[in-house]
């Protein structure tokens, strides 16, 4: 006779206990929510998006413009980008070349002679821009652009389009050979070239320079409203060259930036930071704090509004001298302080004087101009 626990046995076999059934069936329960959840997620997330596709459906039929039309107009609009940038470069050009000329007994050592015409080479742009610019005149080659009046003759006449072939008997292929041939004649002022007029057409000419400081201009294709000078030469962004009202404005921002370069300030700057740099170092080595170029930046703030004045008294005074407008210097400043607010307060941290400083220090310094030329001084900073 079995005992009671082989009879449960017998009952039951090997089969799982309740325990571990009711566990497998709430696995399978969660399992099954979990799907059902998902898919209802799912449901709601695609019919939200439909619901915001939906209003986002053509309610027009509108003629489509074909690949050939599309491609005529991209062309058509690097057109008129190119023609803008040079138009912007000859401006600058014709500006800066005005007030170097005037202002060449103020540059000291940093002079050489210039032969009144803007060259320009298609290779120096992108590739767009190459590949339109025959259509507006600029063939291959570095080609006469832009020429001053005043150095003209009927001897010496140039055209836009002509093609500098040789300069002093030095073969011109592009931008860098011409400027490595132009080397000698700014240095003398005598200029002997060979054109190609039209094809089969060359001819000689000869050309007597000025003297002028030696910074050029140019311009950058960049959206900010911005100047910057390199220590020989200074840019002006197409920001700047849309903010300008007139040559007078112009004039105004290329002086001041012909100023920091005549005044040195960027090799001042770059020494002040180095000294900072080495301040910084030396914490990172003996601390063993990572200043992250505290030191740097601060070592350029004592100094940076100043430079900043001084670059406004002294481009100032190469406007007046080459006959530019300056009693309109201070409310230049008033517009920009209305396009960057943040310029009319002070800020301790700050690079430049705020707006407010400048136009007060503009005012100061036109006055001092207008006596000088008053009592028939020369018109000429007062350097310490």
């Amino acid at each position: 006779m079995r005992g009671i626990g082989e009879k449960n046995k017998a009952l039951t076999g090997d089969r799982p206990s309740c325990q571990a059934s009711i566990g497998r069936t709430f696995h399978r329960r969660e399992e099954e929510f979990r799907q059902m959840r998902f898919s209802t997620g799912f449901f709601w997330v695609a019919f939200v998006a439909f619901v915001l596709t939906s209003g986002c459906a053509t309610r027009v039929r509108r003629p489509a413009g074909s690949d050939p039309a599309i491609e005529m107009e991209r062309r058509e609009q690097l057109k008129l980008s190119l023609s803008l940038l040079l138009e912007r470069q000859v401006r600058a050009w014709k500006v800066g070349n005005r007030i170097r000329r005037a202002g060449a007994n103020l540059c000291a050592n940093d002079v050489r002679y210039t032969f009144g015409f803007f060259a320009v080479d298609r290779q120096t742009f992108g590739k767009e821009y190459r590949e339109i610019a025959g259509e507006i005149g600029l063939e291959s080659g570095v080609r006469i652009w832009e020429v001053l009046p005043e150095f003209q003759s009927p001897e010496t006449e140039l055209k836009r389009g002509d093609e500098i072939l040789e300069i002093d008997g030095e073969a011109v292929w592009d931008l860098r050979s011409f400027e490595r041939a132009i080397q000698g004649p700014f240095e003398i002022g005598q200029l002997r070239m060979k054109l190609r007029r039209t094809p089969g057409d060359e001819i000689f000419v000869h050309l007597d320079g000025a003297l002028a400081c030696d910074y050029r201009a140019g311009v950058v294709e960049k959206d900010g409203v911005n100047a910057f000078a390199d220590g020989k030469n200074v840019f002006l962004t197409t920001g700047m060259m849309r903010f300008v009202d007139s040559d007078d404005e112009l004039a105004l921002v290329l002086g001041h930036e012909f100023a920091h370069n005549r005044l040195g300030h960027l090799r001042q700057m770059r020494a002040q930071m180095l000294a900072g740099l080495l301040v910084d170092l030396a914490v990172a080595v003996f601390a063993g704090v990572d200043t992250g170029g505290l030191f740097t930046q601060l070592a350029r703030i004592p100094f940076s509004e100043e430079f900043e004045a001084e670059a406004d008294y002294v481009g100032l005074y190469f406007a007046a001298r080459a006959g530019y407008d300056i009693y309109m210097a201070p409310n230049f400043w008033r517009r920009m302080a209305v396009e960057h607010p943040g310029s009319i307060r002070e800020n301790m941290m700050a690079t430049h004087p705020s707006t407010p400083e400048r136009a007060v220090g503009l005012q100061k310094s036109i006055a001092e101009i207008e006596a000088k030329r008053i009592d028939d001084q020369p018109v000429i900073p007062e350097f310490k």
